[in-house]
């Protein structure tokens, strides 16, 4: 997947002018909704490091980058948001393949913002 490929967040952008930019040149996304496209971009992208450096220090996992979920990732819907100064939710619907069956994972998720950058702190809701 190159740079100059469309965004896997489904913005229509360019991976590098949408996602990238937060992933590869570690600018801080400017809400909640762009770190939570960024994160799945970096699911899609299997870009490990990023998805742990977007996690907040108080609930990261131990892991490995490496033992995180390696499915294909096929496409991202943003349900709600409801922005905040320093918390934010987001409701999303992200689609992809386990083996050949087309799974989604539903997920309201909390987002909290520390020294001007935006982090996923956990999922509120799953389905």
């Amino acid at each position: 997947m190159s740079n100059t490929e469309d965004c896997p967040c489904g913005l229509a952008a360019s991976y590098l002018r949408c996602c990238g930019r937060f992933i590869e040149l570690a600018a801080p996304a400017q809400s909640a909704e762009l770190l939570m496209r960024s994160r799945y971009s970096a699911y899609a992208r299997a870009n490990r490091v990023y998805l742990l450096k977007s996690w907040h220090p108080d609930t990261r996992p131990e892991l490995d980058p490496s033992e995180l979920d390696q499915g294909r990732w096929l496409k991202l819907e943003i349900l709600t948001v409801k922005p905040g100064l320093k918390k934010s939710i987001v409701e999303f619907k992200a689609y992809y393949l386990e083996g050949e069956v087309q799974r989604c994972l539903h997920e309201t998720s909390l987002f909290k913002k520390v020294k001007q950058r935006w982090y996923y702190f956990e999922a509120l809701a799953n389905s």
